[in-house]
């Protein structure tokens, strides 16, 4: 498919995720098939700006991972900012410059980037920033850019006003997650105003926020008119998420049923997931071949990944208490890791 002037293999993309879409992890995603973009966890162009060399690490392996994207941040106090971030940038192989337009994490919205541009948007004097951030990475950049936000800071109709906005700035295509900033994570979707965002505006529009399978991201589809659909927090406990929907999709009969989590998740295939991925930074990282990384890496995934198991609670426990990554991996791969979910 084409979203904007940007062929993906697929309408699945990955989210961008602080501390989860890893080198190793968008390697291991790209690998399990099904996906048509990946991006990097969001950089701040001020940390780029003044200290270009401490983003390199989440920048590894891009231009091998391709169709690729790479997130900003910006509250567009400083254009000079914006405008060395994206100078640096041009120097690494990816498609797509995205900006964070929506994110509600405390340390985002201090910055005066993602939600903050929501809250500030309708304030005087302040309405200008968003519109700025985007302009200047339009006039800078050499590749396409791209909107990620949310439907607004407290009131849903909000969004109606700045998507005209961004789409007569230029941007490529827009990712509306459908909820405010307030919500964060909670609430449901609202469906009913992306699809009044996508009849309103030409540029391509991805949906995002709930997707967790087939069914909810046909329902995505359906109810939103989107182009695209965005997947983040269910990727965490399924990184064949985007194997599964982009298999379902290509199937003659739609309504085959995946097995149950417990099933597709067999202790072995959690172990080939670690594995593979310990493997690739062990074989390719420049930055985050250590034991430390390593194992925060492992750890945090077999979380993820066991979630829903039969005693995984028991386990988890187990896992969090390891404080080493030797030890981690012996128990990972010892029998008493599988025993301990049937105790």
């Amino acid at each position: 498919m084409k979203l904007g002037s940007i062929e993906l293999p697929t309408d699945l993309l990955l989210a961008p995720l602080m501390d989860v879409t890893t080198p190793s992890f968008r390697q291991l995603i790209c690998d399990l098939g099904g996906v048509g973009m990946v991006v990097t966890p969001m950089v701040f162009v001020q940390q780029i700006a003044l200290a270009p060399k401490t983003v390199l690490p989440h920048l590894e392996h891009i231009e091998n991972q391709s169709p690729a994207s790479v997130q900003i941040v910006a509250s567009g106090r400083n254009v000079e900012h914006i405008k060395k971030a994206i100078d640096f940038l041009s120097s690494f192989q990816f498609d797509i410059l995205d900006i964070n337009g929506g994110c509600p994490a405390t340390h985002t919205m201090k910055s005066g980037g993602g939600g903050a541009l929501l809250r500030d948007y309708f304030r005087e004097g302040d309405k200008s920033r968003f519109q700025k951030i985007i302009e200047t990475a339009i006039k800078f950049s050499s590749r396409p850019v791209s909107v990620k936000t949310r439907l607004g800071y407290e009131r849903e109709d909000e969004i109606l006003e700045i998507c005209k906005m961004i789409e007569n700035c230029g941007a490529e295509f827009l990712t509306i997650h459908g909820r405010t900033v307030k919500q964060k994570y909670h609430g449901e979707i609202n469906f009913d105003i992306i699809k009044q965002v996508k009849n309103q505006i030409e540029i391509p529009i991805v949906g995002n926020g709930n997707v967790i399978d087939y069914e909810s991201y046909k329902n995505m589809k359906e109810k939103t008119e989107c182009d695209a659909v965005m997947i983040g927090r269910a990727v965490m406990s399924d990184p064949l998420i985007f194997n599964k929907i982009w298999k379902q999709q290509k199937s003659s009969k739609n309504d085959f049923e995946f097995p149950p989590f417990t099933e597709r998740h067999t202790i072995e295939k959690i172990r080939q997931y670690l594995q593979r991925n310990n493997q690739f930074i062990e074989s390719s990282s420049q930055f985050w071949n250590t034991d430390r990384f390593k194992f925060a890496e492992m750890r945090r995934l077999a979380i993820w990944f066991i979630k829903g198991i039969p005693g995984y609670k028991k386990v988890r426990e187990k896992l969090s208490k390891i404080n080493n990554f030797s030890d981690l991996k012996s128990y990972i791969f010892s029998k008493s890791f599988e025993e301990d979910f049937n105790q």
